[in-house]
């Protein structure tokens, strides 16, 4: 398998805080993990360290073998168009339409024109089943439909990793499937993930490998079928979701 994203020995205190006491995974091409483990456990931490939002305190982050986690603000803009971050709360900018959402990374990270443009938004609205509302402002839309624009916003450049940071929280059932229909889309396209989630049984829907983050180091790595098999008694406790 071939290694896209290396974290090693990650540590990160906020004050007198440990979060992160050395931590490290690998992520591989078309592959999608997901990152479990108990709330303040600097789950969603880690995966803004990951693009650079948070700044870490020791270890290395590296992106196909080369160090990221050191990069200026201005090298980082280039790595933010290969791995994206769909944010829990869709970060929506309130003033511009749907469509204007989904485009904003073209108008900002490439030389497409408007008719370019206009095709490749239609494209990824059609993916999410939201073509109908490019006009909607995000004041329209419910919590579900607010999630699938910030996705398709994330997933515009075509990235080769999405950073996903609770994409079912607060969301009916209805829209947990849509969000999962939409992900399963973006993995048919060979785009590998993250998934940061308390919703156990979309993280065995959709991830290869299952990571569980506790004392701040991973705690359990290993297959979606070896964590629900699994003996140990921590492990246990993220299965008792029925």
């Amino acid at each position: 398998m071939q290694k896209i994203l290396e974290v090693k020995n990650v540590f990160k205190n906020f004050g007198f805080k440990k979060v992160h006491n050395g931590v490290s995974f690998d992520l591989n091409l078309g592959e999608t993990i997901g990152l479990l483990g108990p709330s303040g456990t600097g789950k969603s931490v880690l995966l803004r360290s990951i693009i650079g939002l948070e700044e870490i305190d020791d270890g290395e982050i590296l992106y196909h073998h080369q160090r990221i986690d050191n990069l200026t603000e201005v090298e980082l803009y280039k790595i933010r168009t290969r791995i994206s971050y769909s944010f829990q709360n869709g970060a929506l900018f309130d003033s511009d339409s749907v469509f204007e959402n989904v485009a904003y990374p073209l108008f900002e990270h490439t030389k497409l024109n408007e008719l370019e443009i206009e095709q490749k938004v239609m494209n990824v609205l059609r993916i999410i089943n939201l073509e109908g509302a490019k006009d909607l402002m995000p004041s329209d839309l419910s919590g579900g439909m607010q999630k699938r624009v910030g996705l398709a916003r994330a997933m515009i450049l075509n990235p080769e990793i999405l950073l996903y940071d609770e994409p079912t929280a607060g969301l009916d059932p209805s829209n947990v499937e849509l969000v999962i229909d939409v992900m399963k889309k973006f993995k048919e396209q060979g785009i590998s993930g993250i998934l940061v989630t308390h919703d156990i049984p979309t993280a065995l829907r959709i991830c290869d490998r299952i990571l569980i983050l506790k004392d701040g180091v991973i705690n359990f790595n290993g297959t979606t079928e070896e964590f629900e098999n699994s003996n140990d008694s921590f492990v246990k406790t993220f299965l008792k979701y029925e």
